[in-house]
């Protein structure tokens, strides 16, 4: 038989297992987030290239096929990548936003600069083409590795949520409190929030005689003195 929470195989009813008692599977991620990121990185790959090429052809290394297809696609392609990263990234945010998941845990900063470059690029002079298409590549470059990394760090974050706290930690802090008998000297004053608060007092706590005898002989002693004479 097997469990009918976890599917763990068990040889009798009531075994016990590592069963964590969740039946819910963890999120998948969206299909349509995952062609967004494709879509991205493909457009980022074809801009890359189509500036390389205008690059080589400016620097006389490339006599073009067609120059209308070319000013064609140059307008194009700027335009469709623009608007792969902006669906892209408005479909990660509403993705991580869903799951909980702080943006600045998995942006990279090649994303950041990949868009830099590229307003970067148009305050070249003009007398620099070749220089300008080559930035334009080296920022469609940047965004495409960027957005692999970015989406590979939140679908990694999907699959495998931050565990809850251990049920020994009564603090919240994933540390285990400290036992009373386990503090060395000086820790206690310095940890206090890793001690149990667990600790009942109990009625020979308050007896003196058996925790410390100089102190119940301080207390026979000034009973004698304050007692008349006979």
């Amino acid at each position: 038989m097997n469990c009918s929470t976890c599917g763990s195989q068990l040889d009798h009813p009531g075994q016990g297992h590592t069963c964590l008692g969740d039946a819910t599977p963890p999120p998948r991620p969206p299909a349509y987030w995952h062609a967004a990121q494709w879509a991205l990185v493909t457009l980022a790959v074809f801009f890359a290239g189509l500036s390389l090429v205008r690059a080589a052809i400016t620097a006389d290394l490339l006599t073009p096929p067609s120059g209308k297809v070319i000013s064609a696609l140059s307008i194009a392609g700027p335009l469709a990548l623009f608007a792969a990263f902006l669906t892209w990234s408005n479909v990660t945010k509403r993705v991580i936003d869903a799951q909980s998941i702080a943006a600045a845990s998995i942006r990279h900063w090649a994303v950041g600069a990949g868009a830099l470059l590229f307003l970067l690029s148009y305050l070249l002079p003009v007398k620099t083409p070749t220089a300008f298409h080559v930035v334009r590549a080296a920022a469609a470059i940047l965004l495409g590795v960027g957005a692999l990394i970015t989406h590979g760090r939140a679908a990694r974050r999907l699959a495998d949520p931050a565990t809850p706290a251990d049920q020994n930690d009564a603090t919240g802090t994933g540390i285990a409190p400290l036992r009373m008998e386990e503090a060395r000297p000086g820790q206690v004053a310095n940890q206090p929030a890793r001690l149990a608060l667990d600790i009942e007092t109990q009625p020979e706590d308050w007896n003196a005689s058996l925790w410390d005898p100089e102190v119940q002989r301080d207390i026979e002693r000034r009973r004698r003195q304050q007692a008349p004479p006979a």
